[in-house]
């Protein structure tokens, strides 16, 4: 082939190959649309980036007698009481498999997951089994159309409204998701009986079903609905049975219908005996895509699984010693993995803000967290509702925290950005599409009435002078790091002798098109495969995140030159604004301790730590779209604030980086508290290497010192040795955490590998690093073993998994430190 033809065909074939790899972005778009989003509920499916349209849920409990009803399962609670629950599987555009050990119920229950590939279509089998001598079991399944549009029941009542035989079907018709149907099969199953006259006239072998209007926002009320409608059911007939011991439980609290409702609203209850199966399916009617049905489900879900372990093991290559034993640790780390990403939940609805309190003080005088304490209580009545406003994110508990938490999200996409660049770039883009004008986003996202219901009151008002760690900006790096990573092993001579061998089609593009398609393990790279699309995405978010990053500089700025503090830089010093003596809640730390008196010439070495990561960030960002000037400006500043950290924060007597306050003669003076805070310029790498032996290696003796900071189960939040210790609420005063005991490892991976520091330190740093990470690795899978969940913290003496259960947030990055080096290199 000539040299101009190859250059002609070359050029077609990128044309094609970028056209496809669009397209491929839609459709890999349209692949997450369905989902269980409804992150608050055991079991619940909407689309997402459609407010107003379907939801539906599950509900289910034991009605051997009338004790079931007390805990009717709907909501996550941390008071229920299982034996673990959760995702075993899942993968966000095919699906997976989830188990129940409902020990309170005594059920064993298990839903299954699937879509098909073009993301229009779904459906969930739903699989149970009575323990300990249990007998009947009540499921209630529900649908509910928001906004325009009708949802009505396709079957008819038997006659004399006593139920609904075989099969029951719904159909559904809106302007955003068209015409569809909505089937509940009645499955080849045992349902309990009874002689009762009653009993006879109420057969459990036929559905329940209720119809009722209920208004926009409300269907999440479903369990509270259903709890109403069956009262009224049981206080129908409970005068004239309550003496009646023959009358099986499971008959009163059958649904009375009312007939020939017709509402938005659908309640399909069904009582089993013994074990069960059915299935629920929706199937879109005004596409030609492949439909779900209960015989192809199994099909569906065997691609699913398939889907999930290509991907995860392509992403999650576990090392030594933890490779060394599969049975050990597989089922753990797939389930840590699958309950973070199956957790991703779409949220829609007003934000609470009190803009008047952020407006009207700065705290600029002493004594400002008295007049805040008052001005925050008068914030509760003070706020207004702003908004809508819509979110796709995960959450850092199900059953405690269900809701988007700034902070959390940053770690929490780590390592969806290893498994599914695409979704982890869509839950970035959703996040910053929240940033106001002014630069602030809200650091607890509490989106409409239902996110609102788990909230104490006294948490829901947020306040736009506060803010938060900055962790999503941590994403950035990684995402240009594994961009160019995708882009070296898209290497151009590979890439053309593969194409020009397999002749492709090029302006069909078909060739490309099915390699994407047909390799689970490459669904959701389509960034990685496009410059022109990912510079696209982050040209798009830019401003967003300029003006985010102004915010964070601007509000959150301290004061150097007032106190006569001596540093290369007048301007790079910062406060949390928000601190009270006993907490700063803003620095995510919440009672880590600080100065014992908050003083309005604090500087906070976390906080100028983490506004130096996000100029790092920026930087990098600036240079790849090729910003010149704005790179320049970045660097500028990163300097400063690199220097800023070692004029202002180091304190060489207690060889350690430290907050600064100012005492009672008005003189600047260094508040330390070894634990996290001092290790911040360590772990968001700031520290010169040139600092080896002045700083580093103090830090790496910190780390290591039983009596400070090392334990057998992880690095403690506070030195063991620090007055508060261990003291009052004891959240981040000793506990073990794995988001930062995550940013130790890797810190210690990066400075310990570094070729310019000394070979003692590279040492001590490998020997430290080895040690950490397989005692962190051991110490969730103990947990994990013993209780069925990850746990937010872990305690500092005994190992043990403590405060929020089910915590599958940033815990989850237990399974990125199984996929890290065994040791570092050190020489």
């Amino acid at each position: 082939m000539k040299l101009n033809q190859l250059a002609l065909a070359a050029t077609s074939l990128l044309a094609a190959t970028n056209h496809v790899l669009a397209e491929t972005s839609d459709s890999s778009a349209d692949s997450l649309l369905w989902g269980p989003y409804r992150s608050n509920l055991y079991m619940g499916v909407r689309p997402k980036g459609l407010p107003h349209s379907l939801m539906t849920g599950l509900m289910w409990f034991n009605i051997d007698d009338y004790q079931g009803l007390n805990k009717i399962r709907h909501a996550c609670d941390m008071g229920d009481e299982m034996k673990g629950y959760g995702w075993e599987k899942y993968d966000p555009r095919a699906g997976g498999i989830q188990t129940f050990h409902d020990t309170e119920q005594k059920l064993e229950l298990t839903t299954e997951f699937v879509k098909n590939a073009e993301g229009t279509n779904w459906g969930i089998r739903v699989k149970g089994v009575p323990k300990d001598g249990a007998k009947s079991t009540t499921i209630v399944f529900y649908a509910g159309l928001e906004g325009e549009g009708k949802l009505e029941l396709e079957n008819k009542h038997d006659k004399g409204d006593n139920g609904v035989s075989g099969d029951i079907k719904l159909g559904g018709r809106s302007s955003r998701l068209g015409s569809f149907d909505i089937v509940m099969s009645k499955g080849d199953n045992k349902f309990p009986k009874s002689d009762h006259a009653l009993a006879k006239s109420r057969p459990a072998h036929k559905a329940r079903h209720l119809s009722l209007n209920i208004p926009d926002d409300n269907v999440w009320m479903a369990r509270d609905v259903f709890v109403t409608m069956m009262q009224d059911s049981i206080q129908k007939y409970y005068e004239k049975y309550s003496e009646d011991t023959e009358l099986p439980p499971w008959v009163i609290t059958s649904l009375e219908p009312i007939y020939q409702m017709k509402g938005n609203f659908h309640l399909i209850q069904r009582t089993f005996e013994g074990p069960f199966e059915f299935d629920i399916l929706f199937n879109q009617r005004t596409k030609k895509a492949p439909r779900i049905s209960s015989s192809n489900f199994n099909a569906g879900l065997e691609h699913a699984l398939d889907v999930f372990e290509a991907k995860f093991e392509s992403a999650f290559a576990f090392q030594p010693p933890f490779s060394d034993n599969p049975k050990k640790y597989g089922n753990f780390s797939r389930e840590l993995f699958s309950n973070l990403i199956g957790g991703v939940g779409y949220f829609y609805g007003t934000s609470m803000v009190d803009r008047t309190y952020s407006e009207a003080y700065e705290e600029d005088e002493e004594g400002f967290w008295e007049a805040a304490a008052e001005s925050l209580k008068k914030g509760i009545d003070l706020a207004t509702e702003e908004g809508p406003f819509e979110l796709l994110t995960t959450v850092p508990s199900r059953p405690f925290f269900p809701r988007g938490f700034y902070w959390d999200e940053g770690f929490n996409l780590i390592p969806i950005l290893e498994y599914d660049a695409d979704l982890s770039l869509e839950i970035l883009k959703s996040w910053f599409a929240l940033i106001d004008e002014d630069g602030w986003i809200a650091r607890e996202q509490i989106l409409g009435p239902e996110a609102r219901s788990k909230v104490p009151k006294e948490f829901v008002t947020q306040y736009p002078h506060y803010a938060n760690p900055p962790t999503l900006m941590l994403l950035l790096t990684d995402i240009l790091e594994k961009f160019k990573a995708a882009q070296n092993d898209l290497s151009e001579e590979a890439f053309y002798n593969q194409q020009m061998e397999e002749e492709f089609e090029f302006e069909a593009g078909v060739g490309v098109a099915k390699s994407i398609f047909d390799n689970p393990s490459l669904l959701g790279t389509t960034h990685w495969k496009s410059p022109e699309l990912l510079t696209s995405y982050l040209k798009e978010i830019y401003p967003e995140l300029k003006l985010h990053y102004e915010w964070f500089r601007r509000t959150q700025k301290g004061s150097i030159r007032d106190w006569d503090r001596e540093a290369f830089s007048p301007r790079e010093g910062y406060r949390w604004r928000g601190r009270t003596p006993s907490h700063c809640l803003t620095s995510g730390l919440d009672d880590y301790p600080r100065a014992d008196i908050p003083h309005t010439g604090e500087l906070h070495v976390d906080l100028i730590s983490w506004i130096g990561m996000m100029t790092r960030s920026m930087k990098q960002l600036a240079e790849f779209l090729d910003y010149k000037e704005d790179a320049e400006d970045f660097e500028e500043i990163e300097t400063a604030i690199v220097r800023n950290i070692a004029d202002l924060h180091w304190n060489p007597d207690e060889k350690a980086y430290c907050d600064l306050t100012v005492n009672e003669f008005g003189e600047s003076e260094f508040a330390c508290h070894k634990g996290y805070v001092s290790l911040f310029p360590f772990l968001l790498k700031l520290i010169p290497i040139e600092d080896t032996t002045e700083k580093l290696m103090p830090i790496l003796e910190l780390l290591s010192n039983p009596d400070e900071l090392w334990t057998e189960y992880g690095i403690r939040s506070l030195s063991k040795s620090d007055k508060y210790y261990g003291t009052k609420e004891n959240y981040w005063r000793g506990p073990i955490w794995m988001n930062i005991n995550y940013m130790i490892v890797k810190s210690l991976q990066y400075y310990g590998e570094h070729p310019e520091a000394t070979l003692e330190f590279r040492l001590e740093a490998a020997r430290i690093y080895k040690a950490l990470r397989v005692n962190l690795v051991n110490n969730v899978h103990k947990s994990w073993e013993e209780t069925g969940f990850a746990w937010e913290q872990y305690n500092a003496e005994t190992g043990k998994g403590q405060g929020v259960k089910h915590f599958l947030g940033w815990t989850s990055l237990t399974v990125m430190i199984m996929a890290l080096p065994e040791t570092i290199q050190t020489i």
